[in-house]
């Protein structure tokens, strides 16, 4: 009997959404206050920021790179953002620069990563100096100034009961998994990650493939900076600071492979909402910062050893069941 092929990572990343739901609702049960409208609207909403930035970081790993700069592309986007909106700049100008600046930033990273042949670790970590530096230094400058009404409205505000930054976070997903699913550049950029000499003697053209992925990651993060400073009302050099940590968290956990290749973004989304609903109820039980940061840390270890040793283990149980087939039959 013919075996039909099966698409392993969606297998896993389907796997572990549904494990993030089941171990949520599970949890959830316990917390009081945990499952009411309001809670989970605002899980939902810190969620979409995180989500938005570990979709670019899905596309990076995805070429088998990583993008360091996140978190400080995200606090100097909301440090500029604020300090030309105190200037008398209006907010859709000032939101207009900051992607710009998180286009910049990410087309840097992709000059130094598939044009100068930088490790990845390397370049996106001196772009993430440079970020921040920018952030304190501007930040010492302007003081504590505050957006619009209107502009921390988008942030905090909700259309039919959903968030308007949770309908941004899905308009996002959806145009790059059509995208991701649907045109040549999407079968590149896995092939990129799954084997790169194999992918360039195939024709693909890996510089520009690798250059595209950061570009995008760098305006993906200065957009989640944007909603995060849209969220808080004001921008502070730090406040983008654990976002990188929790974007690669969040793809980890949705099932995305850190060595390139394989993951889907939705998962990574899930990831996000994993992340806040755990420290939702982390902090609805009154644990402190620093057990919730190691809490997190462990989780992404954990993670990381499913996506390594969980090919490896399947095997070895499949052998070990086809052997007791084996004897069974003789």
């Amino acid at each position: 009997m013919t075996r039909l092929p099966t698409d392993r990572p969606l297998v896993r990343a389907t796997a572990a959404a549904v494990a993030i739901v089941v171990a949520v609702l599970l949890v959830g049960q316990f917390v009081p206050y945990f499952a009411t409208t309001t809670n989970l609207s605002k899980v939902l909403l810190e969620a979409a920021i995180l989500s938005v930035a570990a979709f670019g970081m899905t596309l990076v790993l995805l070429t088998g790179g990583i993008d360091l700069s996140v978190g400080g592309v995200m606090s100097l986007v909301g440090v500029v953002e604020v300090s030309l909106v105190s200037s008398g700049v209006p907010w859709p100008a000032a939101v207009v620069v900051g992607l710009g600046i998180g286009l910049l930033l990410g087309t840097v990273n992709a000059v130094i990563v598939s044009r100068l042949k930088l490790p990845p670790f390397i370049a996106t970590f001196g772009t993430l100096g440079i970020a921040a530096g920018l952030a304190l230094y501007i930040a010492n400058v302007i003081g504590h100034p505050v957006f619009p009404p209107d502009f921390v409205s988008l942030g905090n505000d909700a259309v039919l009961g959903i968030p308007i930054t949770v309908m941004l976070a899905v308009a996002i997903l959806i145009v790059l998994e059509v995208v991701t699913r649907v045109t040549t550049w999407g079968v590149h950029l896995r092939a990129t990650g799954d084997n790169f000499a194999v992918a360039r003697l195939s024709g693909v053209p890996v510089a520009r493939v690798l250059g595209s992925a950061y570009v995008i990651s760098g305006l993906l993060a200065a957009t989640a900076g944007t909603m995060l400073a849209a969220r808080l009302g004001t921008a502070n050099p730090l406040q983008g600071e654990p976002y990188t940590l929790l974007a690669v968290a969040a793809c980890v956990i949705g099932g995305v492979d850190l060595f390139g290749g394989r993951g889907h973004l939705w998962a990574a989304g899930a990831g996000a909402v994993f992340l806040f609903a755990i420290r939702n109820i982390m902090n609805l039980q009154g644990v402190q910062p620093f057990m919730q940061d190691l809490v997190i840390g462990l989780l992404i270890i954990a993670a990381v050893l499913v996506t390594v040793q969980g090919p490896a283990l399947r095997d070895m149980a499949s052998d070990a069941l086809q052997r007791s087939r084996h004897r069974n039959a003789a």
